[in-house]
């Protein structure tokens, strides 16, 4: 996909750019604010209840930033612009293994990647074999995880079936609901956002399943929320009254979808209501601090170090990584 090599190419940018000045800014510049960056879209949704309701700290402002993608999250955490965001798993080891001083807080997404299908002959993975599937996201966690499982029974890309990587999320969801598309692998919202369209649509193939028996695990991290560790080390009661925050945001999600979806469109975090109402009991928002989640966080990262070392740094992030809060 055009837009992933760009992102790609952003990301090799400001690595290479700030690998030659070792001193990274480390906080917003200002103590008396916590800047906090919210994903549009997906990530987004769980924490609308902590920006309409935003954490009181004495003393401190709440400020949000609304981003549109990772790549944003990235370069204002090197910039040291905000003091935390969500960003996925495998580019926030990328960011700590290139000595920026960024730890992992907690998953606050699961697994929620799907396999959907208008083919009623296809029954388990093995029937995959010779079809050509549409895979969200070239090198990002749908492709190496299908990859991964694929791989664990007997398929190999290419070789066993054909990856397709050339349509953005939104776009497999409209042609498969369309019935153009055949196979398709989508995380969520876009996954029911399909099934919404198309009621005929199945999913025989249950990826979070086959990753529990290939990793005796319950289930893997989409999701991270990182901080600064200057911020984290220097406001560390502020630090928690966030994450407390943003677990009971999550909380909130999960347990009355529609007010949430409500908040999420009236908060412009690019979802429509019923979208959002639908999505969120499939999106497994969770909140695991990340000393609890270390073993699912390092499991993910292993299977994107198979694939591509470089999609994480090279190596797995040392323990640093996790912060203990």
């Amino acid at each position: 996909m055009r837009s992933l090599g760009r992102i790609s190419v952003f990301y090799a940018a400001l690595l290479l750019a700030f690998a030659a000045f070792p001193s990274f800014a480390q906080s917003s510049g200002n103590d008396a604010d916590a800047t906090i960056a919210i994903l549009k879209g997906p990530s987004g949704i769980s924490a609308a209840w902590m920006v309409e309701d935003p954490p009181q700290i004495g003393g401190m402002t709440t400020k949000f930033l609304t981003a549109g993608g990772a790549d944003l999250v990235t370069a204002k955490l090197i910039s040291g612009e905000i003091d935390a965001g969500v960003l996925p798993v495998n580019v926030a080891a990328k960011l700590y293994n290139a000595k920026v001083p960024i730890v992992a807080v907690a998953v606050v997404g699961n697994g929620m990647v799907r396999f959907l299908t208008n083919d009623k002959t296809i029954k388990s993975i093995g029937d995959l074999r010779g079809k050509t599937i549409h895979i969200a996201g070239q090198k990002a966690t749908p492709d190496y995880l299908f990859r991964y499982l694929a791989e664990s029974a007997g398929l190999n890309a290419d070789r066993d079936y054909s990856p397709v990587y050339n349509l953005a999320y939104p776009e497999i969801a409209a042609a498969l609901a369309a019935g153009k598309l055949s196979c398709a692998v989508l995380p969520e919202p876009f996954a029911t956002q399909a099934c919404l369209l198309n009621k005929e649509l199945v999913s025989p193939i249950d990826l979070d399943v086959l990753w529990q028996q290939k990793t005796g695990l319950a289930g893997y991290p989409m999701s991270l929320f990182v901080m600064s560790r200057n911020f984290l080390e220097k406001q560390r009661d502020a630090a928690t009254i966030i994450a407390d925050s943003y677990r009971k945001s999550i909380a909130r999600t999960v347990i009355d979808p529609a007010a949430t979806a409500a908040l999420v469109e009236k908060l412009d975090l690019g979802m429509k209501a019923p979208i959002a109402k639908a999505a969120i009991p499939n999106s497994r928002y969770v909140y695991i601090p990340a000393q609890e989640a270390k073993g699912s966080i390092t499991a993910l990262l292993e299977v994107f170090l198979s694939f591509d070392p470089q999609s994480i740094g090279g190596k797995l992030p040392d323990s640093d990584f996790f912060a203990d809060l």
